[in-house]
């Protein structure tokens, strides 16, 4: 083990997981170099950090605002108010996309099998109110369908920007990969670092957290 950049701890030379790691990243984003890499990295958080603000914003206004906390149950899961509902939507699709993404780029399972069970509850969360309203006298069909549309749309957002900040988090661990261990962060370079000597490595568990 040996001390990289800001004091953190990293193995000694490139593993075969990060090695795979910076090529399917370099591969999926199509980096042009440190300062394409640096725009995207700053577009993706910035993005991303709008779009959560646009969320909490369109919750704010289209729940809360309109005072829509309601005394009865709104749903036969678990028991919640509309407005509960809304905030565990765009919490179980935010954690639903990060964990999608670091299953996906990292080849884990337990994150794919975190994710799915994740996105079905907030499926059936944001459609039963229109099943309701069609189903049921127990509310309007004018108002099943008000509310499932802002709980896709809240779902929706909410992925969006979660998606956006981890590919943040992605591109900053190969901006710092590829910068430790001197590679051109092109899709055409960074396979290159497997002939490289023994080097320290970024571990992505370090800068992801």
């Amino acid at each position: 083990m040996v001390e990289g950049p800001d004091g953190i701890v990293a193995d000694a030379g490139p593993t075969p997981d990060h090695q795979e790691l910076a090529e399917r990243l370099s591969v999926r984003f199509q980096t042009q170099g440190f300062a394409s890499l640096n725009s995207m990295i700053f577009a993706k958080a910035k993005n991303g950090a709008m779009v959560m603000t646009g969320l909490a914003f369109f919750v704010w206004m289209s729940v809360f605002f309109r005072q829509e906390l309601s005394t009865e149950v709104d749903t036969i899961l678990l028991g919640f108010h509309f407005h509960h509902v809304a905030l565990l939507v765009a919490a179980l699709a935010f954690f639903a996309a990060v964990f999608s993404e670091l299953g996906n780029e990292l080849g884990r399972a337990i994150p794919g099998l975190l994710a799915g069970p994740m996105q079905v509850v907030a499926f059936i969360y944001a459609i039963e109110p229109v099943i309701t309203g069609f189903s049921s006298d127990a509310l309007a069909v004018e108002a099943g369908l008000w509310r499932t549309g802002r709980l896709i749309t809240i779902a929706v957002g909410s992925t969006l920007g979660a998606r956006m900040i981890m590919e943040a988090f992605f591109l900053v661990w190969l901006r710092d990969f590829c910068d430790f261990n001197g590679i051109d962060p092109r899709p055409s370079q960074v396979p290159a670092m497997a002939t490289l000597p023994g080097e320290a490595l970024l571990e992505v568990e370090d800068v992801l957290s």
